[in-house]
């Protein structure tokens, strides 16, 4: 079965293939094709939280991988018809915090990881014959803010001959690194359609990986 983005970007095709017909030379729809200008917009998909360790406590919790919903808002100048900039806030959304088995598994009450990016992106375009279908490529630098948490009731549990208890701990990095994605969209006069991947590469401040993405599906419009 295909999953709901793939059935998106399977509709928005076929439903730019019926606009063929309307297309003239000179590159407009209707006569209201126009790319050019300041954009805004935004979209929402499934994204990934993918970070490799939660070193700055203990080595017995892990950050489980998920696919929580995501969102992006994004501003972005297209000058030149093959060549554009964005910037753009993206919510990864945040999944839970694992206990590694068999230590202190029972005893964890919870945790949790959320990821926040605000990114700038140089955006490619890829002319086609059809110019209201256009393929592009981003690539870029991001901020991330990201928050790790976890809690736990220990009874009986000592360290150093002190009993734990309950116990909590948190952390908020802010690492930097490349960002890129790409996709396609469409536009239908002002608005256009867009379906796109989009991935940043940020190394943690103690020593980890955290590489979040977004696949998404949103709505742009040129003023």
């Amino acid at each position: 079965m295909a999953s709901p983005t793939m059935a998106w970007v399977t509709g928005l095709a076929l439903l730019g293939s019926a606009f063929s017909v309307s297309a003239r030379a000179d590159g407009t729809i209707l006569g209201l094709y126009n790319p050019l200008g300041f954009y805004v917009g935004g979209g929402v998909g499934r994204s990934s939280i993918n970070q490799t360790d939660f070193d700055q406590f203990a080595s017995d919790f892990h950050h489980v991988d998920g696919q929580p919903v995501g969102w992006n808002a994004v501003m972005g100048m297209r000058p030149l018809s093959f060549l554009g900039g964005e910037v753009e806030y993206i919510d990864f959304g945040k999944v839970r915090t694992g206990a590694l088995a068999p230590y202190f598994a029972n005893q964890f009450l919870g945790g949790e990881v959320r990821d926040r990016a605000a990114a700038v992106f140089a955006v490619g375009y890829l002319p086609l014959p059809l110019p209201w279908i256009e393929p592009f490529v981003k690539l870029g630098w991001a901020q991330l803010w990201e928050h790790d948490s976890y809690s736990g009731v220990y009874d009986g549990v000592t360290l150093n001959g002190v009993p734990l208890g309950l116990q909590s701990a948190s952390q908020t990095t802010h690492p930097s690194g490349t960002a890129y994605g790409g996709g396609v969209q469409f536009h239908f006069a002002q608005l256009a359609v867009r379906a796109q991947y989009e991935r940043i590469s940020g190394e943690r401040k103690f020593g980890g990986w955290n590489n979040p993405d977004l696949l998404s599906v949103g709505l742009n419009w040129t003023f």
